[in-house]
């Protein structure tokens, strides 16, 4: 980066998220086995040698960028509607993660096609890791563990389909939010 003719180093971690939002691009496009790190490394203006001062290999790029998506965004979620009651809290969770599909639609499709990539590098089952934190999100809120099957296939159901029907309207997703919440929490009392 140039400042008035100097070369301006960016910080590391500046440096990263560089790296990280050009390897989720070009895996997007490309799809993870097709990527290569030298077209990260040029999708991101920097030499592969100075991609390979960042990150290992192109696999730990892979999962560091969707763990966010998948997981940080999820606790984070559950975590600031902790004071709110049952049906907030639902309301809440199921919004946000519908927008987060709604805006990161490309990296939700490739996590969902690249499953059997995360089970060959031995990463945990992301999605058991998921419907663990949605799980305990239930029991949090009062639905009995015996019961919890059902609002779980709903809530998973209903996260799907928006990857599938993406909706952008806020109303429509409000709308949608409030119908399912009520499902769970009819089912449930």
């Amino acid at each position: 980066m140039k400042t008035n003719g100097v070369v301006k180093r960016m910080k590391k971690e500046d440096r990263r998220k560089q790296i990280l939002d050009a390897a989720m691009t070009v895996f997007i496009q490309k799809g993870f086995k097709s990527s290569t790190t030298l077209e990260i490394a040029k999708a991101a203006n920097i030499s592969e040698v100075t991609l390979f001062r960042h990150f290992s290999s192109k696999q730990e790029m892979f999962l560091e960028g969707i763990e966010p998506i998948l997981f940080s965004t999820l606790e984070g979620s559950i975590n600031t509607s902790n004071e709110l009651s049952a049906e907030a809290k639902l309301e809440y969770i199921l919004y946000e993660r519908i927008r987060l599909i709604s805006s990161n639609y490309g990296v939700v499709k490739l996590i969902l096609t690249e499953e059997s990539l995360l089970s060959e590098l031995g990463s945990e089952n992301f999605m058991n890791r998921i419907l663990q934190i949605f799980k305990n999100m239930l029991i949090q809120i009062g639905v009995p563990r015996e019961n919890k099957e059902f609002p779980l296939r709903l809530l998973m159901g209903s996260l799907l389909s928006f990857l599938y029907m993406p909706e952008r309207d806020e109303k429509n997703i409000k709308i949608f939010v409030s119908k399912v919440v009520a499902i769970i929490l009819k089912e449930t009392s």
